[in-house]
């Protein structure tokens, strides 16, 4: 019999998002830094396309180390769990084999608009897996969360039947239902109010919009609603499991 096996793409948003604000707070910086120090036109356009440049470099390599393949495979006494990065040299690889009796809890934890499933052991180690895509088709194929979920269900069947007492898997609180994470989502947020402002008054004023920039304004125009959609969310979700461990 085939040991169930489950592999995901992991995305670290939180790496992604600070790369991101990182990136932005460094070129602005690197601008204001060029306009203080620059004396002539000449002097000046290097200086902001090499700020330009280690904007681009920094959040470039904030999103490939934080795209990682993460799987699991249940075996009868321990689940092997392996960690890569999907572009080589942008991360380590990681891999463990932990045994049924140094699970500690399971839980499901939010990641940005994914749900993850997740085991700490009881050396206080913990291991996310992302859930794969759905069967289909089309070029979008939605989050696997019910193939993640069947998972779960047969690590505690295997648990069981190797006389441990599994745990329940129950919601999680992840980077974003913490402090820092609702933080960071407050910050990008802000950022993003202030682009969309930016955008709507540059129309106001008569900005002319060539080719697809029409598509790039509606975006910085829409991007406060998906940003204050996923703070509410984590927000939601921090109230509820702190609502149910109090209870």
């Amino acid at each position: 019999m085939t040991a169930p096996t489950h592999q995901g793409l992991y995305r670290n948003t939180p790496l992604i998002f600070g790369g991101l604000l990182g990136g932005i707070a460094l070129l602005i910086a690197g601008i204001a830094a060029a306009m203080l120090i620059a004396t002539t036109g000449d002097e000046l356009l290097p200086m902001i396309l090499a700020a330009l440049g280690v904007f681009v470099l920094t959040s470039v390599g904030c999103m490939l180390a934080a795209l990682r393949q993460h799987r699991w495979t249940i075996d009868t006494d321990a689940v092997l769990i392996e960690e890569r990065p999907l572009v080589p040299l942008t991360g380590r690889r990681r891999v463990r084999r932990v045994l049924f009796g140094g699970i500690a809890a399971l839980s499901r934890v939010q990641n940005a608009t994914d749900e993850l499933l997740t085991i700490t052991t009881r050396d206080s180690e913990r291991f996310v897996l992302p859930p794969g895509l759905a069967p289909g088709d089309g070029l979008i194929r939605l989050p696997d969360q019910a193939g993640l979920a069947a998972l779960a269900g047969r690590l505690q069947t295997a648990m069981t039947a190797a006389g441990h007492a599994p745990p329940p898997v129950a919601d999680g609180l992840g980077f974003w239902n913490r402090p820092a994470g609702l933080a960071l989502l407050g910050i990008a947020l802000l950022a993003s109010l202030t682009l969309a402002a930016g955008t709507l008054w540059g129309l106001w004023e008569g900005a002319a919009i060539r080719h697809r920039g029409g598509e790039a304004a509606a975006i910085l125009v829409m991007l406060p609603v998906g940003v204050g959609w996923i703070l509410r969310r984590s927000w939601q979700r921090r109230r509820s499991v702190l609502r149910a461990t109090r209870s």
